[in-house]
């Protein structure tokens, strides 16, 4: 499993996306990353994920479920330091034969900029209905489902989501 920050944009078709001040997700590709972030995001917004950068270095290798391989990705940077925005880059990346999260995590060590992945091509988020989402959770072992609405998040425990603001 991964820990994934989301990245939120400032304001509709802005093309600056910040840190939200969300939990991180788990989850052990981007797919299912962004699939935990969405239902937290507000209307009309795009989102991605950053994969947060391990203290004692890079996480270890596993290959991409399949599901994953070949999955595109456009690539988000922060370039000018952690104050800055992300912005949507001319870059793609793709899962092949492991998570693009963990391409671009090397990328950043090396570079000493954050990069952080969309879906290739995203639209804004619609408007959400009243009732909570069903989507597929990510396990490693068997299907499950989570539970999300813009307010909590839950399977086998509970963490709550807020969308907006920036991450310190």
């Amino acid at each position: 499993m991964m820990k994934f920050y989301p990245l939120v944009e400032t304001a509709a078709g802005s093309g600056k996306f910040v840190l939200s001040s969300g939990a991180p997700v788990q989850a052990p590709n981007t797919s299912a990353a962004l699939a935990l972030i969405a239902p937290t995001v507000g209307a009309g917004l795009r989102f991605g994920a950053w994969l947060n950068r391990e203290v004692a270095g890079m996480p270890e290798f596993s290959p991409a479920p399949a599901a994953e391989v070949g999955k595109s990705y456009s690539v988000l940077i922060e370039m000018g330091g952690v104050d800055q925005p992300f912005t949507l880059s001319q870059s793609v990346q793709v899962s092949m034969p492991f998570d693009a999260s963990l391409l671009c995590l090397a990328m950043q060590q090396g570079a000493n900029i954050r990069y952080g992945l969309m879906t290739l091509g995203q639209q804004p988020v619609s408007a959400k209905p009243d009732a909570p989402t069903t989507v597929p959770s990510a396990s490693s072992s068997s299907v499950a489902t989570a539970t999300l609405n813009s307010s909590s998040v839950s399977s086998g425990g509970s963490a709550t989501v807020t969308s907006g603001g920036v991450a310190g």
